[in-house]
């Protein structure tokens, strides 16, 4: 007899292939958004700290960056963990948090060097704080693909990325 859309033309029909891909492409757009709205967290977090202990306490660019990555990457892999990829249950050591620590301090490494750089050559929280953004900056994308397909991706087999192959 009648299909129910057989009266809509032919380029305005959802087919199931349309609205899976659309609920995908939802789904994908939605963690996009809390994963930029943690970072912002954490660059407000990450920054005030790095504020603190370089312009306020007096200490070198290195160790505040070192101090204010080091305590910014704990709320950063909480907010990550449970919201943006709502993830519960137990913490797995070995494939969650090594990982992720891995990742800071790889983010670490580069924006110690970026910042140690900027601070011999401008002497300026400014530039120091500019410096320790574009480091992380440059990782944000890296960051979200490990992040999704890896370490709290729960779709597929786990992979171990702290063992060697």
């Amino acid at each position: 007899c009648c299909s129910w859309n057989q009266h809509i033309p032919v380029h305005d029909r959802l087919t199931l292939l349309d609205v899976s891909t659309y609920m995908i492409v939802r789904t994908i757009n939605r963690k996009i958004f809390r994963y930029l709205l943690v970072s912002v967290i954490s660059v407000v977090i990450g920054q005030s700290l790095l504020y603190l202990f370089f312009q306020t306490m007096g200490l070198d660019a290195a160790l505040s960056n070192f101090l204010s990555v080091t305590l910014s990457t704990i709320p950063n892999y909480l907010m990550n963990r449970y919201w943006v990829w709502r993830k519960s249950g137990p913490h797995d050591f070995k494939r969650e948090i090594a990982p992720y620590w891995i990742i800071a301090f790889s983010g670490l490494g580069l924006s110690t060097l970026f910042v140690f750089l900027a601070n011999r050559i401008w002497d300026s929280w400014v530039v120091v704080n500019c410096a320790n953004l574009s480091a992380y900056g440059s990782l944000w994308i890296l960051k979200f693909i490990i992040l999704d397909r890896y370490l709290f991706n729960t779709k597929s087999k786990k992979i171990d990325l702290t063992t060697k192959s």
